[in-house]
């Protein structure tokens, strides 16, 4: 009889320790790591661009825009940009108004360039983009 009692206690301690295990592994949260070219681009450049009103591809076009401007910046094309964002919450509601301004000085140079990798930053809805220089 206590050998019984004694085999059941180890079954039911077994059965709350496979679902406790089971839990906790449901429940970790995946770890982003940062790509290393955020830090260190090489001869390329990095944009990035938060949440858009817009959705998604808007976000991704802002930011591979940024990143060029970067990569154009760095071979002899001068460029200003001054972006204005104004927003105003009222009622739980959020109304964004994005307004922006780029000025080229360009001195006879082709700066082409392509989208090596993006990456999506998903604590802070973040894309990152980098883009490299194609040689003629």
């Amino acid at each position: 009889m206590l050998k019984t009692e004694v085999k059941m206690q180890l079954k039911e301690i077994m059965v709350f320790g496979l679902t406790l295990i089971f839990l906790i592994s449901c429940n970790k949260e995946e770890v982003q790591q940062k790509p290393e070219w955020l830090t260190d681009p090489g001869d390329g450049a990095v944009g990035s661009c938060k949440t858009h009103v817009k959705g998604r591809h808007y976000q991704e076009e802002l930011a591979i825009a940024r990143a060029r401007e970067r990569l154009a910046a760095r071979y002899g094309v001068e460029v200003s940009s001054i972006q204005t964002i104004k927003e105003k919450i009222v009622n739980d509601k959020a109304y964004v108004r994005s307004d922006k301004e780029v000025l080229q000085s360009i001195k006879k140079t082709v700066v082409k360039a392509h989208v090596r990798k993006t990456w999506l930053d998903k604590k802070y809805d973040e894309i990152w983009v980098w883009v490299y220089p194609v040689s003629n």
